[in-house]
C-alpha cells in the first residue's frame, strides 16, 4: 500500500513540476551599433592617430544593455546583451571614423613621432525611458603625450519603434551626431 501511495506522489509531483517547466526558454539576444552615417571628410591629418580603448564605469563597460530607471538608477536589462562590450563597439567605430580623417589608424603607439592618441571614457551609453543617451569624453595627446585637445559630448536621440533594434539604432544616430561633433571641433 505504501508503494503505492508514493508512487502516486512521485507521478504527481513529476506532473506538476512538468506543467512548470511548459515555458518557452528566453534566448539571449546580441546587438551591435549600426554603421557609421557618412561624416563630411575635413582635411587629412598627416599624423598617425592611435585610438585607445575606451574607458567605461564596470556597468556601462560589460555586455548588458542597461536602463535608467526613474529614480534615476542604471539596471542591466537581463537577455539583451551588447555584440561586445560598448568599449570595444566604440573603439571600432571610433577606428571607422578616424580613417576618414588621419592618413592611417591604428590600435598601437607607433615608434615614430608623428602620432597623436585618442583617448576617450564612456559617461553614458543606456536607455532612459524612451531616449537613447550617449555621453563621451575626448582628449587628443601628441607624441610627447601633451594634451591637445579635451572635450565632454552628450547627445540624446528618440527612440523611434519598440524594441532593442529601435534602442541601437538611436543609439548609432547619437554617437554619430557626437562624432559630428568632434569632426568639426578638431
Amino acid at each position: 500500500m505504501n508503494f503505492i501511495k508514493t508512487l502516486s506522489i512521485i507521478t504527481a509531483a513529476t506532473i506538476i513540476l512538468s506543467a512548470c517547466g511548459n515555458k518557452p526558454a528566453q534566448t539571449k539576444k546580441y546587438y551591435r551599433l549600426s554603421p557609421s552615417a557618412a561624416v563630411t571628410a575635413s582635411e587629412t591629418k598627416p599624423a598617425t592617430l592611435v585610438v585607445k580603448r575606451p574607458k567605461a564605469l564596470s556597468i556601462l563597460g560589460g555586455r548588458p544593455i542597461v536602463a535608467t530607471k526613474e529614480d534615476g538608477s542604471l539596471v542591466q536589462l537581463s537577455h539583451h546583451f551588447w555584440l561586445e562590450s560598448p568599449k570595444v563597439l566604440l573603439q571600432d567605430k571610433l577606428k571607422v571614423w578616424a580613417s576618414e580623417h588621419w592618413q592611417s589608424v591604428s590600435y598601437q603607439v607607433p615608434n615614430d613621432n608623428t602620432h597623436h592618441i585618442l583617448d576617450s571614457r564612456i559617461l553614458a551609453f543606456e536607455k532612459r525611458q524612451k531616449l537613447a543617451v550617449v555621453s563621451l569624453e575626448f582628449s587628443l595627446y601628441d607624441h610627447e603625450n601633451k594634451l591637445l585637445f579635451n572635450q565632454t559630448y552628450d547627445n540624446e536621440q528618440a527612440i523611434e519603434g519598440e524594441g532593442f533594434k529601435a534602442f541601437t539604432t538611436a543609439l548609432s544616430r547619437s554617437v554619430d551626431a557626437i562624432l559630428i561633433q568632434l569632426t568639426a571641433d578638431l
